[in-house]
């Protein structure tokens, strides 16, 4: 018999830290303190919405992306062995989930059949990087400095590092690069597919300062440990046809069929007001929350995991809980602001 979605999270657990961190960079709640439920209309099927076409794509949770030969030999040994560990490569993305994560449901297609990916583990675990940041100034450089100009004189690795670390200065509300992680820096790590060794940025840059587009920035370059996330994950085959794949999402992804019968008056006026809304506009309400729409969270399995708004310091969110209503389906976030 199929998992649940919601036996699938109980086995993999929900995850804190950098996933998390992640998502909150590109949280967006309105200005308006309070609860804000968010539906996105889904197109098509539920597999539709969850089959990976191309999996190489999925970036890694890095500022210079792994190589595609990378994540081409995690798959091969994912669907020969049945697993597979990798290190800040999110191939099932972990969702916000208040102050923690869960995993998304993931299916791919391979030799004709279709799979779920799942993630059965994920740790912490920590890795020796050279790190390259820049940093803007206003003030000049000393005389005695080297500053680069356009066009740089690098090699196209070290060209994507640097472009990368000045990309990440602008970065404001845009997931991983909007979050400084070292000493409110931005730093391009060096991981497995960099070689550190090749590179002229490291430890010793050809220059101290990078005079680009107007404004000037000092290079920083470091060595650290730093935190990283590793997951292990498991694929199995669970649908030998498009059309299996359909009914077998449609059995084990949602986290609710909203039935509008069996809804009271309160809590069908919540998701009627959602779902009604225009984009921009969607529904809102100040704590303590209503009936309505504590009925419809927990319908969502969204209340067993929230807390008073009192007890957040920073915005959260719980993102993609699947439900259908009124015939279509739908994927529904909770905005939490305090």
């Amino acid at each position: 018999m199929p998992c649940s979605r919601r036996s699938l999270l109980q086995r993999a657990g929900t995850v804190a830290g950098l996933a998390a961190t992640v998502g909150a960079g590109c949280l967006s709640v309105g200005r308006e303190s309070g609860y804000r439920l968010v539906p996105h209309d889904v197109d098509g099927t539920l597999a539709d919405e969850f089959l990976v076409a191309e999996p190489v794509e999925t970036r890694a949770e890095t500022r210079v992306d792994y190589d595609t030969e990378t994540k081409r030999d995690w798959l091969a040994e994912l669907f020969e062995t049945g697993s597979v560990t990798a290190v800040q490569w999110p191939l099932v993305h972990p969702d916000d989930w208040g102050t923690e994560t869960r995993p998304r449901p993931t299916f791919l297609q391979h030799d004709g059949a279709y799979h779920e990916v799942t993630t059965e583990t994920t740790r912490d675990v920590e890795r020796e990087r050279w790190l390259f940041a820049v940093q803007r100034t206003d003030e000049e450089p000393p005389s005695d400095a080297t500053v680069a100009s356009e066009p740089f004189d690098l090699s196209w690795r070290d060209r994507d590092v640097l472009e990368a670390a000045l990309d990440a200065v602008y970065a404001d509300n845009d997931g991983f690069l909007g979050e400084p992680d070292i000493d409110g820096l931005r730093p391009v790590q060096y991981h497995c597919d960099m070689d550190a060794e090749a590179s002229d940025l490291v430890p010793e840059p050809p220059f101290d300062y990078v005079d680009y587009s107007g404004s000037t920035y000092r290079v920083v370059v470091e060595q650290r440990t730093v935190t990283v996330p590793e997951r292990t994950f498991a694929v199995e085959q669970v649908a030998p046809s498009r059309d299996a794949l359909d009914s077998y999402a449609e059995e084990t992804v949602p986290d609710a069929r909203l039935d509008r019968d069996a809804l009271s008056d309160a809590a069908r006026d919540v998701l009627d007001s959602a779902v009604d809304s225009e984009p921009g506009s969607r529904y809102h309400e100040e704590p303590p929350l209503s009936d309505g729409l504590s009925t419809v969270l927990d319908e969502l399995g969204v209340a067993d995991d929230l807390r008073s708004l009192d007890s957040y310091d920073e915005p959260a969110a719980f993102r993609n809980a699947v439900a259908s209503y009124d015939g279509d389906w739908y994927l529904f976030d909770l905005l939490v602001k305090p």
